[in-house]
């Protein structure tokens, strides 16, 4: 079967032939298929047709190849319809010859017997000057475009302004999504007492024909056209003439306007096909622009909320942690969002005992905040009403994992300080070890002793004890230091963290963390930061000589 790719490169409707056998994609002149992108590299990928079957191959492309959202590198068979993106442009497989047919919750049929272009149709308006009907439609189509209205209003409005402009029985507005091989539905109208069914069907070749291609297509009348006698749906419901045209923004086509009349002296000709298609045109314009307020007024309300979700963890993560008699604490928090999912928390107590908390809620922004913010408090509770640490973190495990659901829990490490004798008794629930480095001894890692919170209803939980000599440093960590990527996608790596940690424990603790961010700044050569990154110092005062 021959098969085309179809779409739209830099506003501009391509359709590329694939012959059987191997051929490059890229930006390359000589390229098999070249396709003149600035996000597309000059030998990108390769499309390879033997018999019905075709499969697509990146060549190392710098921004990727995807075959229907899905990133590849090896040989990955597309299907007719697949939807492949080099880098930035994105093209659909085709299938030459389809004749299938696709419901859209109406009834009757549209069939093809005209197809004129959308750059003929949209040519220089000065051409057509002699049409009344084109103007009257732009004119009220600036009204149109200039109200502000909701996007369903749009709609409805789209409707009302096609029915002013053609002669019609049913309008029909479809939209294509990212990723949907047919389109949806967005709007709909059959005018009363047509008898015309609730389900349209339309030749999937119209559809990819005008989505793909960006063709505005004309069905003159399909009751004496020959072709068509074999279409039930056409001759049963009398559809006499029939109209798609693209719904194209000047970028992109977002979907389709079709309408049909069964009015035998309502035959649509060349001249109201074009202006079927001009109009097409605004409505895009104005859908796209709806689309674009309604998501500039949705990123405002996220706004919003993160904005609330900053306050509320500014009160319950302090900005900065204070030392105790004998101790230093620094901490240093990034998150890699607006909010984070990482949590800490240093509290000196008066009976002589210090708390030190630090964990990582699994996945980032508003959800994993939403757990800080009860994980921290639930926590403080806990510990003044419980003296077994043990009994603290099962509680706490308890708690999460009945108040979230199953891809919801968090890693944590909870010590108790004494800080006149230097004891540290801990529970590591699945957070990364934290480093213990003590003068004249190796770096000593503090490893699990139980699950993350909130895996496991009745998950168990042990705790563990070390001693922090005068001179030593406790580091907690999370990954987002450990996992950053340098420059040749390498991981920082615990090793490195503890090599910095030790070069530097002359410092005061404030110095230690700074010399980690500094280190880690360099090592990522200011990449995007991936994850949250949180290190927390605990040092204890040398001895006085």
């Amino acid at each position: 079967m021959p098969y085309s790719l179809v779409g739209t490169v830099d506003a501009k409707h391509v359709s590329l032939e694939l012959r059987q056998g191997d051929r490059v994609v890229g930006r390359a002149p000589d390229s098999g298929i070249c396709l003149d992108h600035r996000s597309v590299s000059r030998r990108h990928a390769l499309i390879a047709v033997e018999g019905a079957r075709v499969t697509v191959t990146d060549l190392g492309s710098r921004n990727g190849t995807k075959v229907d959202g899905v990133r590849i590198t090896g040989p990955t068979e597309a299907r007719d319809g697949a939807e492949i993106a080099f880098a930035d442009v994105v093209l659909r497989l085709i299938e030459q010859g389809t004749t299938e047919t696709k419901g859209y919750a109406l009834n009757g049929s549209a069939v093809v017997s005209s197809v004129i272009p959308a750059s003929e149709a949209l040519a220089p308006l000065a051409e057509r000057r002699k049409s009344r009907d084109l103007f009257r439609v732009l004119a009220d189509a600036g009204q149109f475009l200039v109200s502000e209205r909701p996007l369903d209003a749009v709609y409805e409005g789209v409707l009302d302004l096609v029915e002013r402009a053609v002669h019609s029985d049913r309008i029909v507005l479809l939209s294509t999504g990212a990723g949907d091989h047919e389109p949806s539905v967005l709007a709909s109208r059959v005018r009363e007492g047509t008898g015309l069914g609730e389900r349209l069907v339309l030749s999937t070749t119209m559809v990819h024909q005008v989505l793909n291609e960006g063709a505005s297509l004309l069905t003159a009348d399909a009751q004496q056209d020959p072709r068509f006698s074999g279409h039930e749906s056409v001759i049963s419901q009398g559809t006499r003439a029939a109209m798609a045209a693209p719904l194209f923004d000047n970028r992109q086509t977002i979907g389709l306007l079709y309408a049909d009349t069964t009015d035998p002296a309502s035959q649509y000709g060349p001249d109201e096909l074009r202006t079927f298609t001009v109009l097409a045109n605004l409505i895009a314009v104005k859908i796209t622009q709806a689309r674009l307020a309604q998501a500039e007024e949705e990123r405002k309300r996220l706004e919003r909320e993160l904005g609330a979700a900053r306050e509320i963890l500014s009160h319950i993560l302090p900005e900065g942690v204070e030392g105790a008699a004998g101790y230093e604490v620094c901490v240093s928090h990034t998150p890699c969002t607006e909010v984070g999912g990482d949590l800490y928390d240093v509290r000196h107590l008066d009976d002589g005992r210090s708390v030190v908390m630090a964990g990582d809620v699994a996945g980032k922004g508003l959800g994993a905040a939403v757990l800080v913010s009860s994980i921290v408090p639930v926590a403080e509770v806990l510990l003044r009403g419980q003296g077994d640490l043990v009994s603290v973190v099962t509680s706490l495990n308890r708690q999460v994992w009945a108040s979230t659901d199953p891809v919801r829990y968090a890693t944590l490490f909870m010590g108790v300080l004494d800080r006149a004798s230097g004891r540290l008794d801990y529970v590591n629930a699945g957070h990364n070890a934290p480093i213990l480095l003590a003068p004249d001894a190796p770096p000593r890692e503090l490893g699990a002793t139980g699950m993350p919170v909130g895996m496991l209803e009745d998950a168990p939980f042990s705790a563990a004890s070390v001693q922090l000599e005068p001179g030593s440093v406790l580091a907690v960590f999370s990954d987002g230091i450990t996992e950053a990527l340098g420059a040749d996608e390498s991981f920082y790596g615990e090793d490195r963290l503890r090599r910095v940690l030790a070069a530097s424990t002359a410092l005061p603790a404030d110095g230690m963390v700074a010399h980690v961010v500094e280190d880690l700044r360099s090592f990522t050569s200011g990449a995007e930061q991936s994850d949250d990154i949180l290190l927390l110092v605990v040092r204890r005062s040398p001895r006085a000589a």
